[in-house]
């Protein structure tokens, strides 16, 4: 994967919910070290990639050499969430 990564304040705090009393800087550690290992599951809305690893779902937006991860979701239960809203 040869993309800058980062990670948006709703990932951030998704990530946060999700994980009781870590810092900021941690989560986005968590966030991006997670992202480079994830595997690829799926496609949404177009330009965004559903990628998981470890249980932990990533939805990531493409932009040039750049990999926004949007949103953090619980499991593959939500992703049928994903096709359906496409404010994601």
């Amino acid at each position: 994967m040869n993309y800058y990564i980062y990670a948006t304040d709703h990932a951030i705090e998704r990530y946060q919910q999700r994980q009781k009393a870590i810092s900021r800087q941690k989560a986005i550690h968590n966030i991006v070290e997670g992202v480079k290992r994830s595997r690829l599951i799926g496609f949404a809305n177009g330009e965004r990639e559903i990628r998981e690893h470890r249980g932990v779902i990533f939805v990531c937006e493409l932009e040039g050499t750049k990999m926004n991860v949007i949103t953090i979701l619980n499991s593959k239960a939500e992703l049928r969430f994903v096709e359906d809203n496409k404010s994601i």
